[in-house]
Order: structure tokens, then sequence, then C-alpha cells
């Protein structure tokens, strides 16, 4: 019977578990035994819930200094068995490699850590399938709840804890932590309006998100207010795949029109860099010319030519509420709120 189990996998199992079980010195009891209080006391203030149980902050001073001397390591396994939970988050983005998207997710494992949790990290390429997927496996790894910009709405018969950010899909039960999209728009749009630009071109990814459509809708107001139609020339949407080709092959279209854009709005900071690079490298007479806004800021922007406007999302405040309002829905079962933030328009 044991060697079946053993080629199973499974003796292997329970001998790593009852190893790990053994090897975590000193426990909880070793360090309650030394300090003369209950193993209780030092396991809600190692578990960081000291505070909430009312236990003095000297006892709380003493069971942390005590356990740093000690080189006590925690248990997680054991943890989370005993708690019903992973003490895991997930994060999931349409690209990690976005610049965007790569610092909310360093600012939410900042801030998950603060809380006790680990961070999971994936990206769907903006596909519901691999969406639906990823979220469907997080699930069965017990994460405790997921942070997520989705491209779809979530299936909220199937829905663990979540927070969506960026996003918003009014058919998902899940709130969303948003900028004004519109009114960033229009601001940017404005500004180059104000910078003198008469031909003001849009360029952006597929229009199926809400955050895309808000967007456009306030390029076109912003537009409308100074006079101008909207072009449909001067609209470019890219599908989001081999963007630098695509940006690129925008760009040609852009300046063989009879009166070629004086100002371009982008969508997203991926889009301006790889715009920026175009420019420069097939049209280098024309950056003088021309101005750019965009959402989201690179530092980049600050050398770059054309000079590029953009709209700075608070990424540290999105980031803590996203991971707070995360815990509270894991901790206390509280159904987190609809917040939207206002952006900074930084101009160069």
């Amino acid at each position: 019977m044991l060697a079946k189990f053993a080629r199973s996998g499974f003796l292997v199992y329970i001998c790593n578990l009852t190893g790990l079980v053994k090897c975590v010195k000193p426990s909880i009891k070793t360090i309650a035994e030394h300090l003369g209080v209950s193993k209780t006391t030092v396991s809600f203030v190692l578990n960081g819930r000291g505070n909430e149980m009312n236990i003095s902050a000297e006892t709380q001073r003493r069971v942390l200094d005590t356990a740093r001397k000690l080189n006590y390591v925690p248990n997680h396994l054991a943890r989370s068995l005993s708690m019903g939970r992973s003490y895991t988050l997930g994060f999931v983005v349409p690209d990690i490699s976005n610049p965007f998207f790569g610092k909310i997710a360093r600012l939410v494992e900042y801030y998950a850590e603060q809380r006790g949790y680990s961070v999971m990290v994936a990206s769907k390429d903006e596909r519901a399938d691999k969406q639906e997927a990823i979220l469907d496996a997080f699930a069965k790894r017990q994460i405790d709840g997921v942070i997520i910009a989705p491209c779809a709405p979530l299936d909220k018969s199937a829905m663990i804890p979540t927070v969506c950010f960026d996003r918003l899909f009014t058919d998902s039960s899940p709130a969303a932590l948003t900028i004004n999209n519109t009114e960033t728009a229009f601001a940017l749009t404005e500004n180059l309006v104000k910078k003198g630009c008469r031909h003001i071109g849009l360029l952006q990814l597929s229009a199926f998100l809400p955050t895309i459509q808000d967007r456009v809708r306030g390029y076109k107001e912003a537009l409308k207010k100074h006079g101008m139609a909207a072009d449909a020339s001067l609209m470019q949407e890219l599908d989001g795949k081999e963007l630098k080709a695509g940006v690129l092959k925008a760009m040609h279209h852009f300046f063989s029109l009879p009166h070629p854009p004086d100002g371009i709005l982008f969508l997203n900071n991926v889009m301006t860099a790889h715009a920026l690079w175009a420019v420069n490298k097939y049209y280098p007479l024309a950056v003088d010319k021309l101005h750019f806004a965009t959402f989201d800021n690179l530092d980049l922007f600050d050398y770059a030519y054309p000079r590029v406007v953009s709209a700075l999302q608070p990424g540290r405040e999105i980031a803590h509420d996203c991971v707070e309002l995360l815990c509270k829905q894991i901790e206390d079962g509280k159904v987190p709120v609809n917040r939207c933030y206002s952006s900074k328009i930084i101009d160069r």
C-alpha cells in the first residue's frame, strides 16, 4: 500500500508536509512559553490582528521582537489550512509589459504584502477566453481574491472576491476603480486646440472596451466645442497585435492625407512611444510642427520630441485602494463601491 502511494506521489506529499511542519522552529508555542502569554495571543499578533483583538501595544512589540530574535518562520501551509485562506491575491491585466500596468502591479504587491498577502500576476492579452481561463485557474488554486482590469464582463455566478480597475462593465457585479476618462480626453484634446492645432488625429485601440469609448467621446466633445468635426480619416483604430507595426502604418496614413494632423491624441502611452520613434525616423521635418497628447505618462516624455502632454493617473492611490477594498471583501464581506479618480495633466 505504501509503495503504491509512493509511486502516485501521495507518500512524498505527506512526507514533505510532515517535514515542513517539523522544521518550522521555533513555533508559536515556543514564543508563547518564552513570553508567558497564550498561543492565541501570539497567533493574533503574528497574523496582524493584535489591534483588532485589543492586545496591548507593549505585548505586540514583545511578541514581534521575540519572533524576530528567534528567527520565527511562519508555516503558511498550516496557516492556510487552519484559516481557510491561501493568503494569495490574483492580479490580472492585459499586458504586464505595459509600463502603466507594471507600475500598478509593483504597488499592488507592496500594499498586499503589508496586509500579509502574496500576489500572482497574469496577462490576458485582451482575450475574453483567456480571462475566463485565468480566473478559473485562480479559483481552483483557492486564490482569496482578484484585482483585474477586465476585457469582458465577469461571470457573476462563479465570482470570488473581486475588484476591477481601469475598466467598468455595467453588467458585471464588482465595482471598479477608474479615472474620469471622458473628461480627461476632453482636457487633452482641448490642450492641443489651445496650442494651435486644427487637424487633430486620434490613435486608439479597439473600441470594444468602455474605457476607449469614453475617451473617444471626450475627444469628439472637445472638437465640437471648438467648432471642429470629427474626421474619420484622422481617426485610426489598432487591434493591439503587432502594435509597433500598426502605429507605423497609422502614421504613414496620417502623413499621406492632404491635411496631415498637426496634433494627435493617443489613448495609451505605448502607442505614443512607438509614434515618437516613427515620426523621428520617417518624418523628421514634421517633428517641430506636431503636438502629441496621451493617456498615461512615461519618463521619456520629458525628453521627447514632438513634445508630449500626458494624463498621469494616480497609480499609487489606485493600487492602495484596490488592495484595501479587496481585503475588506475577503476579511469582512464588505462590498466595494465605484470610485472615480481625477488624472493630472502634465503639460510640456
